[in-house]
């Protein structure tokens, strides 16, 4: 089974939709079948307009949901799966490759993750959520947690044809 992950990277404008499950990071111009969103400050976007998260189910964290449980969001939305901790660094790429995995996804196509194989972490998140980062190493820190990921099937589209996670790291 086939999966692509959508980042918000600048290379995810060279995603074309294909056949394949499509698990989008945060907030999405493509349509996606379930969306990652692991922090709160998205969900106070989502506060402000419902449809950022496209309606779609979502796969999020025991840690945002803490952050949002006065706005009783767990009703509202259609959690399919909630992390119960997050290592430091890892990202909502990190967990929907290993969520991918764990059910039964064998071939992976990342798209937008520009950070494993060029040194920059800008997101399109960023900007929508209003953050600044003050930390500028990130990417360092996220390559790092990619590696166990270069066992698999994972092609990651720094160009249109891909390259295999495991050649990049």
């Amino acid at each position: 089974m086939k999966a692509h992950i959508l980042g918000n990277g600048p290379s995810i404008k060279s995603y074309e939709p294909s056949e394949g499950y499509v698990i989008g990071c945060n907030f999405q111009q493509h349509p996606v079948d379930v969306s990652v969103v692991l922090d709160v400050r998205p969900f106070h976007v989502y506060l402000g307009d419902r449809s950022v998260f496209q309606n779609k189910p979502i796969i999020t964290s025991v840690y945002a949901m803490n952050g949002m449980k006065h706005k009783n969001l767990e009703q509202e939305l259609d959690i399919v799966y909630k992390v119960q901790y997050l290592d430091k660094y890892v990202s909502a790429g990190h967990v929907a490759a290993q969520w991918a995995l764990d059910n039964g996804y064998t071939e992976i196509h990342l798209w937008g993750f520009d950070s494993i194989w060029a040194d920059t972490q800008e997101t399109r998140t960023d900007v929508i959520i209003m953050r600044d980062r003050q930390q500028h190493d990130l990417y360092i820190h996220w390559r790092e947690k990619w590696k166990p990921f270069t066992k698999y099937n994972i092609t990651v589209h720094d160009t249109k044809e891909g390259t295999q996670l495991k050649d990049l790291l």
